[in-house]
């Protein structure tokens, strides 16, 4: 084999079965978002809400949330299939 760089992907298809692979992609993914969801700011709040809850600090429904993320005028993080909008710019903006 010659020498090169595999991405990790690459070396757990390598080494494992896809769903062997698959459940560690999961596991990352879940442990990730509790990580996520525990940040907290400086004042105690979470720095990172989910659409719904930044819907309900603004008052309007999620997909209003989406639509200004889209705008780009909510800052916002994507874990997986997940969508987080960042408490600051909810501030901001409401």
């Amino acid at each position: 084999m010659t020498e090169q760089l595999l991405t990790a992907r690459e070396q757990l298809d390598a080494l494992f079965a896809p769903a062997v692979v698959e459940a560690l992609e999961q596991l990352v993914a879940e442990r990730v978002s509790v990580e996520l969801a525990a940040i907290e700011t400086a004042n105690g709040d979470r720095a990172w809400l989910t659409l719904d809850e930044a819907g309900a600090k603004l008052s309007v429904s999620a997909d209003a949330v989406r639509m200004r993320v889209k705008r780009g005028r909510l800052e916002a993080r994507r874990q997986g299939r997940r969508l987080y909008v960042s408490a600051v710019s909810v501030e901001r903006l409401g």
